[in-house]
């Protein structure tokens, strides 16, 4: 089965669909994990959350949400997760402004809304051959990470000190598709778009090129076979 990873989307509905389509996505036989961020900012959120949720009644266990920081920010906003008030002010300055006007254009509930990506996020994700995060994650074994550190972390890819179970993240903007080898050093592997390399076994991968923002793009990870490539738009 092929599996097809996004990252930060942001908005963008138009962009997220586009490569879906040049990539010949298959909801009906294939995977799709999209690593979290996928609302504010962006041209388009309520369309992202409606293609979203089309995808997911489709697809159903073969429909991987992450959720980022901009998802947990909109559930402490809406639905109070966290008890605080001012949490609707932080989601606002950073993004849901124009996430919670693009809902009330397109009618649709905000309180509904966070209710769905409550119930079909989710903040990891393993299968054999990857690990899916937000942000950062510091073990291989899930249970000996911090939620915040699957959120908002940033030890991986500022230190290059995971060399565990290979692990694809987003979160943190890249200019390219970028392999850590968790040496601890600054040697990073930059993968070429649209060639096709081994996958590794061990390490963390960095996808988020910035999709919506001034010379961005959205970045595809499509592992099949036990190889990976990269495309982007």
């Amino acid at each position: 089965m092929r599996t097809i990873i996004l990252s930060d989307i942001h908005g963008e509905a138009e962009t997220l669909c586009g490569m879906l389509e040049e990539l010949n996505f298959d909801p009906a036989t294939e995977e799709l994990v999209v690593l979290g961020d996928a609302l504010d900012y962006g041209t388009s959120p309520a369309e992202t959350y409606i293609a979203l949720r089309n995808l997911a009644e489709q697809m159903e266990k073969r429909f991987v949400y992450i959720r980022g920081e901009h998802e947990q920010m909109l559930l402490d906003a809406l639905l109070l997760t966290r008890g605080q008030i001012a949490n609707g002010l932080l989601w606002k300055q950073n993004g849901g402004k124009e996430t919670l006007e693009s809902l009330q254009e397109r009618k649709l509930s905000p309180g509904k809304t966070a209710l769905w990506l409550k119930d079909n996020t989710r903040t990891w994700y393993e299968c054999q051959d990857f690990i899916a995060v937000h942000a950062d994650i510091a073990d291989e074994v899930i249970w000996n990470n911090e939620q915040e550190t699957f959120l908002w972390g940033n030890r991986c890819i500022e230190e290059n000190n995971y060399a565990g179970k290979l692990t694809v993240f987003g979160h943190h903007r890249v200019d390219c598709p970028t392999y850590l080898d968790g040496s601890g050093v600054e040697s990073r592997f930059h993968p070429n778009y649209g060639t096709w390399f081994q996958l590794p076994r061990r390490g963390a991968i960095a996808l988020d090129t910035g999709c919506g923002e001034e010379n961005g793009s959205l970045t595809a990870m499509i592992i099949e076979n036990g190889m990976m490539r990269f495309e982007r738009m």
